[in-house]
């Protein structure tokens, strides 16, 4: 600092810019630094009271295009038209918060389906009405029936990977599938396209098995059935199916493992 005037690096330690962003304030006009007689620049307290304007704005989560068309420079809004403009980033706001929520509810699952890993047990879940969409069903699908794709991967960590074991003429097979559970489909507002398949709330047995990569695919079809077997012979009626989604993928001793949760869908107890 001399005189008053600030350097390019006091300014940008100031404010945790680079100093990239404050050339680029420059450059739309939102701050006029001097010019020495070496080409340096220099920024006057007038510029970093208007800095400190752009960091307050930034704070409250507008971008800079939304501060330029709302706040600052040329702007020429209304109070009212300001205020909806408020009140819609509020709104966005309280969706990211739900979103960031709903996230950290599904690391606490997470951490609580690793542990299963360290110590396999079986247990009953109540599973909801459910929608998967097939691999099987991508390849009919059109340009019209992307968006909805689209709608279930943007839906993440709502949306699920997993596969059904289905059995056919020809043995069992494995069909790797998207889903989502119906409510938080509908909150989300994804669409419930014709190709997703409803499954119809259950009980369902859960636990979680250990396969080495080398043996896949076949051993985890091979200790899916064998606890598909388990919760029949403790006389239960199951599904005709059974799920399994990839929980973790870790290397151990030289091999790599895989951990899969097995889902055993029964209608009674």
């Amino acid at each position: 600092m001399k005189n008053g005037w600030f350097t390019i690096k006091e300014v940008s330690d100031l404010f945790d810019n680079t100093r990239g962003a404050i050339r680029f304030y420059e450059e739309k006009g939102l701050i006029h630094p001097r010019r020495d007689e070496h080409d340096f620049r220099w920024y006057s307290i007038d510029d970093i009271f208007q800095l400190f304007y752009l960091k307050r704005y930034a704070s409250l989560s507008f971008s800079l295009d939304e501060t330029l068309t709302t706040f600052v420079k040329e702007a020429e809004l209304t109070l009212p038209e300001i205020q909806t403009r408020i009140n819609k980033r509020e709104q966005e706001l309280n969706a990211q918060i739900e979103r960031l929520m709903q996230q950290r509810e599904e690391l606490r699952k997470y951490r609580r389906v690793l542990q299963e890993c360290e110590s396999p047990c079986t247990r009953i879940e109540v599973c909801p009405d459910y929608y998967v969409l097939t691999a099987d069903a991508f390849a009919d699908m059109t340009a019209a029936d992307l968006p909805a794709l689209k709608a279930l991967i943007a839906a993440m960590p709502l949306t699920s990977v997993h596969a059904d074991l289905i059995e056919g003429p020809s043995g069992w097979r494995s069909v790797t599938s998207l889903g989502i559970i119906e409510t938080n489909a509908r909150a989300a507002g994804i669409p419930l396209h014709p190709k997703m398949r409803k499954l119809p709330g259950s009980l369902a047995a859960v636990r979680c098995v250990r396969c080495e990569w080398d043996a896949m695919p076949g051993q985890l079809i091979e200790k899916a059935l064998a606890f598909r077997d388990e919760v029949i012979a403790s006389g239960k009626t199951v599904h005709s199916f059974v799920s399994t989604s990839l929980i973790l993928v870790h290397t151990q001793e030289g091999k790599t493992i895989e951990y899969h949760k097995c889902y055993v869908p029964f209608q009674d107890c």
